[in-house]
């Protein structure tokens, strides 16, 4: 064989974003004179020059090249060892060409972050957030969560609590915050925690606190501020009722029943000289008078009492119209060119008024669809965000009735980079409230 040629390392250590470098030595071992040219194969040709990167020999001659390995400092090279080679091959004789190879050594490196979306949550008992992290190193990376408030007034869990993370991707976590109080009445609270986060010790690498993100929760009452107004209200009228009755309607009452007396009685002494059967006759008369004055007076009180319970129900209505927290989050996951999607059907007795809706997305291609029943209240294309996309409504979005159904759908294209499913999920929160019972049926 004509040609002969070597690398002078047999390992070499490569740090990623620094140049690192080794020589090839060519050798014409032929009679004639040759032109060799050098190519750098393997998985780290892309990143490697050779200069020269031809070399003209005499026979029996010797020539040498240095080769330039530069590994980005990204997640596109994994650590490790990698094979690598330098083609060497001859013009005048190409059936003799020569591969020396190498290993090289990739360095690990770290960089690591963490985004907590919502930043603000807002809830009477619980604040939903998601926590990503980002592993833009070269190597793969366990961590664990943990969460922290300065006032110990806050209960923070997460799902799960410890992630590994590939170079190159994200990987999520649900969180949980939950105050350890409520609030029933008066002003929504503001309660601040912080999410920090831990790599988990592995093989001769210690753990260590990689970073750690702030996050709020503004905890609202779970009775709304106007439900004191509703019910003070409801007993002012009765208040304004009963004066009513008291004021204008009984003098009314009083003062008919007065004259329906006195007329009877006027006209029994102007007959009473008349004779003693006429008499008899208009004592009767204003007995009876005197029996419907009564009567008037019983149906009065009736009524009263009528308003009354009336005037509870409203105050009982009026709280109940506040109805209860409503919070459901359906996952979701298909394969590339498949769907999946979840149902819930509203109770009977009960209405569901949607004032929320969060999508969530690690970036697979497709759609995301919410709807009643048959009908699509909206949807997004996940492939344009990465964690969560939260719509909040002042009126509500949709009102579903008993039997109605809040169905979440999912249309999968491609997962994301570095999946093999599709992976999301859809929130909706609102409000359940009693359905109002109906009013009864008008009497002739």
């Amino acid at each position: 064989m004509s040609t002969s040629a070597r690398l002078d390392v047999a390992e070499l250590v490569v740090v990623p974003g620094v140049a690192a470098q080794c020589r090839v030595t060519v050798a014409n071992r032929g009679s004639v004179v040759e032109a060799y040219t050098l190519t750098p194969v393997g998985d780290l040709a892309a990143y490697a020059v050779i200069e020269p990167a031809v070399l003209s020999l005499y026979p029996d001659a010797e020539g040498s090249a240095t080769v330039t390995i530069t590994v980005p400092q990204e997640a596109v090279v994994q650590a490790g060892d990698v094979p690598f080679g330098v083609l060497v091959e001859p013009k005048e004789h190409p059936a003799d060409t020569a591969v020396p190879e190498a290993m090289v050594h990739v360095e690990p490196f770290s960089d690591l972050s963490a985004e907590l979306t919502p930043r603000t949550s807002h809830g009477s008992r619980v604040g939903r957030h998601t926590v990503s992290i980002d592993n833009r190193g070269n190597q793969p990376v366990t961590v664990e969560l943990t969460g922290k408030d300065p006032d110990a007034v806050m209960d923070i869990r997460f799902s799960p609590s410890t992630i590994e993370v590939q170079p190159g991707a994200a990987a999520f976590a649900k969180v949980k915050a939950r105050p350890l109080d409520r609030i029933w009445r008066g002003t929504p609270k503001t309660r601040q925690f912080s999410i920090v986060v831990t790599q988990v010790a592995r093989g001769n690498r210690p753990g260590a606190t990689i970073t750690k993100v702030e996050g709020m929760m503004v905890q609202d009452p779970i009775l709304p501020s106007w439900t004191g107004k509703a019910i003070v209200g409801a007993l002012a009228a009765a208040a304004l009722l009963t004066g009513l009755w008291f004021a204008v309607l009984r003098p009314s009452v009083e003062s008919a029943a007065q004259n329906a007396i006195e007329k009877p009685l006027a006209a029994v002494k102007k007959e009473t000289a008349v004779a003693k059967e006429v008499a008899v006759k208009a004592e009767e008369k204003a007995q009876v008078a005197q029996q419907q004055s009564n009567n008037t007076q019983n149906g009065q009180n009736n009524q009263n009492k009528a308003q009354t319970e009336r005037d509870k129900q409203l105050a009982a209505q009026a709280a109940a119209a506040v109805g209860t927290p409503f919070a459901q989050r359906w996952p979701l996951s298909a394969k590339a060119g498949g769907s999946d999607q979840a149902t819930y059907i509203v109770p009977k007795g009960k209405i569901l008024r949607i004032t929320d809706v969060n999508f969530e997305s690690q970036g697979s291609t497709g759609y995301l669809d919410l709807r009643k029943n048959k009908e699509s209240l909206g949807g997004v294309a996940p492939q344009y965000f990465r964690n969560i996309q939260d719509y909040r409504y002042i009126a509500p979005l949709a009102i579903l009735q008993p039997g109605d159904k809040v169905v979440v759908h999912l249309k999968c294209d491609a997962p994301a980079p570095g999946a093999t499913i599709c992976e999301n999920a859809i929130m909706v929160g609102g409000n359940l409230v009693a359905v109002p019972p109906a009013k009864p049926a008008a009497t002739s």
